[in-house]
């Protein structure tokens, strides 16, 4: 940002509660049914076609600790992919900070601290992006036409009217699609895609607030041109329920 899952296809949702998934053991394992929040994530139904996904690029000597999902950074642990950390898997959304901090724990797993959030993306040498220090248009899922939100349909969630409201909204793409759009450590769709909960770096102006949204969406920034690494949107409390919201887990691997 509790465990019977129900998929709605003309919804395009999946229902959260009780059909947990157990946790991946590898980031290429087939797309599966996760444990969503305790209301819904928002998730379209799987393509006609069977997608082709790029390769993986080289990673760098993992932690001996480390998840074989997830990509060692510096002196910690992230996820590869936007929860549920699938390549091929479209990426939650509708999320809480909330609901991310529930769905980590229960995986041994925690939301991101901004600052190891922003270290991975931009990487050993400190891109501005993901991909390097010059934008590149279409790298990543950012630059989707922006559609017009009807916030009182929204507001009725989780019923079905905000239901097909947040499906229309819809514009994920499949986690790791984006060739491109990967860190120099081979962590993918920091920027693009949905927009990732994570702890907040400074104090909270307010109870509540103790996260922050990093990494733009599939519709670009909020009053910013680029999506970058740098980018964060702070307006929110950790409660906040939005169409366009998803996250990532890390993990400190044991000292050795």
């Amino acid at each position: 940002m509790k465990f019977a899952c129900v998929a709605s296809l003309a919804a395009l949702l999946v229902a959260a509660a009780g059909c947990g998934a157990a946790p991946q053991t590898g980031p290429q394992a087939a797309p599966a049914a996760s444990p969503l929040s305790s209301a819904r994530a928002v998730a379209p139904p799987p393509a006609s076609h069977t997608l082709e996904l790029p390769p993986l690029p080289p990673s760098p000597p993992a932690h001996a600790a480390c998840p074989v999902e997830m990509v060692a950074v510096a002196d910690f642990c992230i996820d590869r992919y936007e929860a549920p950390n699938v390549q091929g898997a479209m990426p939650l959304a509708m999320q809480t900070a909330v609901d991310g901090e529930t769905w980590c724990a229960s995986r041994g797993k925690h939301l991101c601290a901004e600052e190891a959030w922003v270290r991975a993306c931009e990487g050993p040498h400190g891109r501005r992006y993901p991909y390097g220090d010059a934008y590149v248009a279409s790298a990543c899922n950012a630059d989707k036409p922006w559609r017009k939100v009807q916030w009182n349909r929204l507001a009725r969630w989780p019923g079905e009217e905000a239901a097909e409201e947040a499906a229309r909204l819809y514009q994920g793409d499949p986690s790791g699609a984006h060739a491109a759009c990967v860190s120099e450590e081979g962590v993918f769709d920091l920027v693009g895609n949905v927009a990732e909960w994570v702890r907040r770096g400074d104090a909270a102006p307010h109870p509540g607030y103790d996260h922050v949204l990093k990494g733009c969406y599939w519709a670009g920034c909020y009053h910013q041109p680029e999506p970058d690494c740098e980018f964060r949107n702070r307006a929110h409390p950790s409660s906040f329920r939005t169409y366009e919201a998803g996250f990532r887990c890390c993990l400190e691997p044991p000292a050795r």
